[in-house]
């Protein structure tokens, strides 16, 4: 009987897990799409799109299709539910992180700034751009008064090169 309950409370923590997983992904992709849109419509300014989310959005979406046909394997031929549970959740996240791709690996450049996650940042708020210490790779952006954040190495190259470009083009207005 403990075994049965035991696998009763672990299939319910990966079902909860799975769920609140596909709900942070979908609300921080609505939420992102939504400040994008507004930005948009209110500056209408010329931009260049800045990309790099092809090949883990591809990668992510990959796993997320195998793990489902994999859930539906175990559920099928096996009637293993933990081993389905288990698959259904590893495509939960593999969908969140593809979403997650499309917020945090793209970002729009304007002459005076750029839109990055959920919102504008101009250049000239940006103290400095430094390599990340510790175990996740990245580059930390940090302003003058928001919080920072963590890039990856082409974005951060790619707001490092624009910060210039755009510090170069003031002083020549000068």
């Amino acid at each position: 009987m403990n075994g049965e309950v035991l696998s009763i409370v672990v299939f319910l923590a990966l079902f909860g897990f799975g769920i609140y997983e596909m709900y942070r992904g979908v609300k921080q992709l609505m939420e992102h799409n939504k400040n994008r849109k507004e930005y948009m419509e209110n500056h209408n300014k010329p931009y260049d799109f800045f990309e790099e989310y092809k090949l883990w959005f591809t990668i992510y979406s990959g796993v997320a299709v195998f793990s489902i046909g994999a859930c539906i394997y175990q559920a099928v031929n096996y009637q293993d539910w933990m081993y389905a549970m288990g698959f259904l959740v590893l495509a939960a996240c593999c969908v969140s992180f593809a979403m997650d791709c499309l917020v945090k690996r793209r970002a729009w450049f304007y002459e005076e700034g750029f839109f990055y996650e959920k919102k504008f940042y101009r250049y000239r708020s940006v103290a400095r751009v430094s390599k990340t210490t510790g175990f996740k790779p990245g580059y930390d952006v940090n302003f003058m008064k928001d919080p920072s954040m963590i890039v990856t190495k082409k974005m951060a190259f790619e707001i490092q090169k624009r910060m210039e470009a755009y510090k170069a083009n003031k002083k020549k207005g000068k």
